[in-house]
C-alpha cells in the first residue's frame, strides 16, 4: 500500500512494493513489469510517477528495458566491490587484521542532506559513527557513519572498537546491508584527517560517499569513507551487495 504521509517518496515506495513481489514469488525473474498505465492506475498516480518507479528499477539493476517490449525484471548479478563490501571482511580477505578507532559515537540531529538520503524528517535522530579504519594497526581510511535508528534501534549501545558495523547489523539487528550506491571524488587531506591519516598535508585523499540499503531499498546509513589513494585501492560504482537473501546466512 502506499502510505501519502511517508517522507518516502510514492515512486520509491512503489519500487519498494515490486521487489517485495519478487520476494513473496508474484514477480519472477525474466517476467514483464506492469506498464507505466497499469502501475499508474494500480498505484493510483500519474505516468510519471510510475516512469520513475520503473527508472528506479533499471537504475538498482532489478529491471532492464527492451525498446518496444517494455521492462523485465533482470536476474541478479554479483561482482567483487571493494570498498563497499563489509570493510573487515575486505581487509581479512587481503590478509590483514581489521580493526577500528571510535573518534565519535553518538545520537545527534541529522542534517538537510543526511535526512533526505535515509528518507527521515528533517532534524531526526541518527546514529553518528566516526571512526579510524586500521589494518594491522596501521591507519587506511576515515570513516563518517550516519546510521538510520529507524531500522537499527539501540545500535549506539554497541562497541565498534573491534566489531564490524555490517556485522552487527545482520546478526545482532537482522538488518541486511544489500544495495549500495555511490560515488567518489578526489580532494586534499585535511588537517585533522591528516592525523588520524598520518599522513602530510597537501595530500590528496579519495572520498566515497555511499548510501546503503536493505533488500526493499530502505536506506540504512549513510558514509563518507576517507582513503589514502596510494594504500587501498577500491572499486567505486552502483551494484548489488548480495545475489540473493540466500547469501545472509
Amino acid at each position: 500500500m502506499i502510505n501519502r504521509q511517508s517522507f518516502t517518496p510514492i515512486y520509491i515506495q512503489i519500487a519498494q512494493a515490486i521487489t517485495q513481489s519478487i520476494h513473496e514469488g508474484s514477480l519472477t525473474y525474466g517476467q514483464q513489469l506492469p506498464s507505466e498505465r497499469e502501475l499508474a492506475e494500480r498505484y493510483n498516480v500519474s505516468r510519471l510517477t510510475a516512469r520513475q518507479a520503473t527508472d528506479e528499477l533499471v537504475q538498482r539493476g532489478i529491471a532492464y528495458r527492451m525498446q518496444g517490449k517494455g521492462t523485465f525484471l533482470a536476474r541478479p548479478k554479483i561482482r567483487e566491490a571493494s570498498g563497499l563490501l563489509s570493510y573487515s571482511d575486505e581487509l581479512r580477505q587481503r590478509g590483514l587484521e581489521p580493526t577500528s578507532k571510535v573518534i565519535v559515537q553518538q545520537i545527534m540531529s541529522a542534517s538537510d542532506d543526511v535526512a533526505s538520503k535515509l528518507q527521515l524528517s528533517k532534524g531526526a535522530d541518527v546514529f553518528q559513527l566516526n571512526r579510524v579504519r586500521l589494518a594491522n594497526g596501521q591507519p587506511v581510511a576515515v570513516e563518517y557513519a550516519y546510521i538510520n535508528l529507524d531500522l537499527l534501534p539501540d545500535i549506539h549501545r554497541e562497541n565498534f572498537e573491534n566489531l564490524s558495523l555490517f556485522e552487527v547489523m545482520r546478526h545482532h539487528f537482522g538488518v541486511y546491508p544489500v544495495w549500495a550506491e555511490a560515488e567518489i571524488e578526489a580532494r586534499l587531506v585535511s588537517k585533522q584527517e591528516a592525523e588520524w591519516l598520518d599522513m602530510q598535508l597537501k595530500q590528496a585523499v579519495l572520498v566515497a560517499h555511499r548510501v546503503t540499503f536493505t533488500e526493499e531499498f530502505h536506506p540504512i546509513e549513510v558514509v563518507d569513507s576517507i582513503y589514502p589513494g596510494d594504500r587501498f585501492p577500491i572499486y567505486i560504482g552502483r551494484q548489488r551487495i548480495l545475489a540473493s537473501l540466500e547469501d545472509k546466512a
